[in-house]
């Protein structure tokens, strides 16, 4: 076979395979959205399941409920948001952002009980990573469960180039749901009295329009537009406006 032929063949076949693994990263359409979870009655507003199928989150952002998703042979975890305690986003071992909740005490001991197992979680991840070129990002929620309390959501465990398109994609989807959790430990604290209710008459900021705003300001962070403190500040003052 002509040496030409092979290369093309090799490229739409990766090309192919770029479309398929990005368009699993998307978040889900809306006529997905529609339809309760199998096995649930839950309607989520807002879904991403990882492309191996082992693992996903939905959210409700109307009845503030989450759902865990895990492979086939394991049922999924409904739980209201007071039950989230936090989420970390880790990408090649390296915690980018942590969201917590701000109490109750119960909740403060638990976090603090938790976070080695978080730790250890991330190193068994890196010895366990043979090739130096494999990208891995990954979002942890860290539930109140003593038997069961951290579940991981992986968006990209591949050889890859960081930077390139599918790196990116992941990364960015991975970022959305960073933020979106962030704004449900927000809204648990308020339910939980640790938070200043909003002014009569205020309206409140959809959820995917602060993760998109979040979003915005992670990226001038990366482009030095913004230093991390900045952000931060920024940070703190959308999601305060948000509660």
């Amino acid at each position: 076979m002509d040496v030409t032929l092979i290369i093309l063949v090799f490229l739409v076949c990766t090309i192919v395979g770029a479309i398929v693994l990005t368009m699993s990263m998307s978040p889900s359409g809306k006529h997905e959205q529609e339809k309760p979870i199998q096995g649930t009655s839950f309607i989520p507003s807002q879904m991403f399941m990882s492309h191996d199928g082992l693992g996903g989150i939905a959210v409700n952002d109307q009845t503030l409920q989450i759902c865990l998703l895990n492979t086939p042979a394991l049922p999924p975890r409904l739980l209201p948001i007071t039950g989230l305690v936090g989420n970390f986003l880790v990408k090649n071992g390296e915690i980018l952002g942590e969201g917590l909740r701000t109490g109750p005490k119960a909740l403060l001991s638990f976090q603090k009980l938790m976070h080695s197992n978080v730790e250890r979680l991330i190193k068994s991840w890196q010895a366990t990573t043979s090739h130096k070129d494999n990208q891995r990002i990954d979002l942890i929620v860290l539930i109140h469960d003593e038997h069961d309390p951290l579940h991981v959501v992986n968006f990209l465990d591949m050889e890859t180039k960081e930077g390139g398109i599918l790196y990116e994609k992941a990364l960015s989807t991975a970022k959305h749901w960073h933020y979106v959790l962030d704004g449900l430990i927000l809204q648990a604290d308020q339910h939980a009295g640790l938070r200043t209710e909003p002014a009569q008459g205020e309206t409140e900021r959809p959820l995917a329009s602060v993760a998109d705003e979040l979003e915005k300001l992670s990226d001038l962070v990366e482009k030095q537009i913004m230093t991390p403190q900045e952000f931060t500040i920024q940070k703190e003052k959308l999601l305060a406006a948000k509660t």
